[in-house]
């Protein structure tokens, strides 16, 4: 069941980081507090859907709400990084920079199935 989950937060990440966010334009991802908590929230509401076929509301809500609070932090970190060291879009560094910010997507997914298994057993 855990591999079924993992492969459905993996296929919400596409659609929401991917499709979803190509909706959203002028998203400032710098400010701790900006219009890119409508892409966060989309993160934690969509984990939160999938969660719900697999856990009861309140431990589905409670890791949507992690999912949410993770995105937010990661993607603000690796946009603050690009910013102070003001790094190209184009350069090799921005893109070692962006595998990190999805590595650490991927481990957030990794916690959840953890998670799902503590509140399961």
């Amino acid at each position: 069941m855990e591999i079924h989950l993992l492969a459905l937060l993996m296929i919400k990440h596409a659609f929401a980081d991917l499709y979803l966010q190509s909706f959203h334009s002028n998203i400032n991802k710098i400010k701790y507090i900006s219009n890119a908590h409508r892409h966060y929230a989309e993160h934690g509401i969509l984990t939160f859907l999938i969660l719900i076929w697999f856990l009861p509301p309140q431990y589905a809500f409670l890791i949507g709400v992690l999912d949410y609070v993770a995105h937010w932090h990661i993607d603000h970190l690796k946009s603050r990084l690009v910013q102070h060291f003001e790094i190209d879009r184009e350069s090799a560094m921005f893109w070692t920079i962006q595998a990190g910010d999805q590595a650490l997507h991927y481990l957030t997914y990794f916690v959840i199935v953890i998670s799902y298994q503590l509140f399961v057993a």
